[in-house]
């Protein structure tokens, strides 16, 4: 079967910019790959960072925001919640017509627009429902991660996508890290606000350093697919089965880390901007070291032990958060969930994808992030609702139930060898 991305460049198969050693059809980066392909990944990984920066540079205050604004702590779900109810709506669509279109690169740019419209929006609510309008409008924004992880993987041959999506997610948990550290210390020396308005600032930047790149196309199939042809692509088992197990991941990673942790530390310890900062730093390096670790671990462990292991290790952090008897303590427990949740994302994003065509890939993406969404929205609201009846414990304990059975489920559902040793025909069956 031809490489589905042949007939680039005048009827070639262009160089990845990054492939496995030796050399090959797609050379590794050196004197082989033409210099614009070079140039394109590199603004791809700046655009990517700065993409994430301007997602997560507020989130270290947005929940204790929401409460300042006077949002009860059904009402700070519910601000929290409008990020993920957007995706859930528009991320299929999105996929779509990026496989229709055949390109990647408008939807990331629309997306920065996106970003900036929406921190600019927050920085200037003065109630709790403006700021679930343009929390929701963030939504939007993130709903260009469809085809920029796409756009990315494109740099790499297909037997690499699985280290792609480490990558990829190497640099958005990193980005997610930094900003939020970053968002913290702003917020603490200029109000909390501030982060809100920064956030505007580094979209922009990520629109003009991706603006002059010149994505490489692949020529349409010969045969156009028809959107039921499209929309087949979401009832695939792996689909659904990577889909089903990142609503529980997505559940548990926005009620905790993303959620009601930070709002934990400001009550119960009174945290300020620095150490919310601080938090959201013990949560993310973790997370990014493990999302780069699941990459080199796909080789040899079996979809199913990776993903049931992050989940047993997000589900022991989450039921132990709220026994934290200090900020320290807390600290802890955040970085022992970061770790668990880095395994999860680039595990469950290669099973989506795994044996399918490129002019497929789009729309299974967009199924797969548009279901996972539902944890988004529905964690924060329910988990909201659950905590102003059953308190905090009631909060991060149903949650920490919730990875608990995923990682069950991930053991009964997943393959039981590595992905390299799964048969392309029936990972995409």
């Amino acid at each position: 079967m031809s490489d589905p991305r042949a007939l680039r460049n005048g009827g070639t198969v262009a160089p990845a910019v990054a492939g496995p050693p030796g050399g090959g059809r797609h050379a590794g980066a050196g004197a082989t790959s033409p210099p614009p392909l070079r140039r394109g990944l590199a603004a791809c990984v700046a655009a990517i960072c700065l993409y994430w920066l301007s997602l997560y540079l507020y989130v270290p205050v947005l929940a204790p925001r929401a409460h300042r604004l006077g949002a009860g702590v059904a009402g700070v779900g519910l601000v929290l919640a409008a990020y993920g109810f957007v995706q859930f709506l528009l991320r299929i669509p999105t996929g779509l017509w990026s496989d229709r279109l055949g390109r990647r690169r408008p939807f990331m740019l629309a997306a920065l627009v996106a970003c900036l419209a929406a921190a600019v929006g927050m920085g200037w609510a003065r109630g709790p429902l403006a700021l679930g309008v343009f929390r929701g409008m963030a939504g939007l924004g993130a709903c260009g991660w469809v085809a920029i992880t796409l756009l990315f993987a494109e740099f790499f041959p297909a037997e690499r996508t699985a280290w792609a999506f480490a990558l990829v997610g190497f640099l958005s948990t990193g980005s997610q890290l930094v900003g939020s550290f970053v968002g913290g210390l702003v917020a603490q020396a200029a109000g909390f606000a501030a982060p809100f308005f920064g956030a505007a600032v580094l979209a922009c930047a990520g629109f003009l350093v991706m603006l002059p790149v010149r994505e490489p196309r692949a020529a349409p199939p010969a045969e156009a697919l028809s959107l039921s042809q499209r929309l087949a692509v979401g009832r695939r088992r792996n689909v659904l089965t990577a889909s089903g197990l990142s609503i529980g991941s997505h559940y548990a990673l926005f009620v905790t880390t993303y959620g009601f942790t930070p709002l934990l530390a400001a009550e119960r310890f009174h945290a300020g901007g620095a150490a919310l900062g601080v938090l959201a730093l013990c949560a993310g390096i973790p997370s990014a070291a493990a999302s780069l670790l699941s990459g080199r671990l796909a080789g040899s462990w079996a979809p199913r032990r990776l993903v049931a292991v992050g989940f047993g290790v997000a589900a022991v952090g989450t039921a132990c958060l709220v026994l934290a008897p200090s900020l320290a303590g807390l600290d802890a427990l955040a970085a022992l969930n970061g770790f668990g949740f880095g395994l999860l994302g680039p595990s469950l994003m290669t099973a989506a994808v795994h044996g399918l065509p490129a002019d497929r890939r789009g729309s299974a993406m967009g199924f797969y992030q548009s279901i996972y969404s539902i944890g988004m929205f529905g964690g924060p609201a329910l988990a909201g609702w659950i905590g102003s009846r059953l308190g905090m414990g009631g909060l991060f304990g149903t949650t920490a139930v919730v990875a608990a059975a995923g990682g069950l489920l991930a053991w009964g559902l997943l393959p039981r060898a590595p992905w390299a040793a799964v048969p392309q025909a029936k990972a995409a069956a």
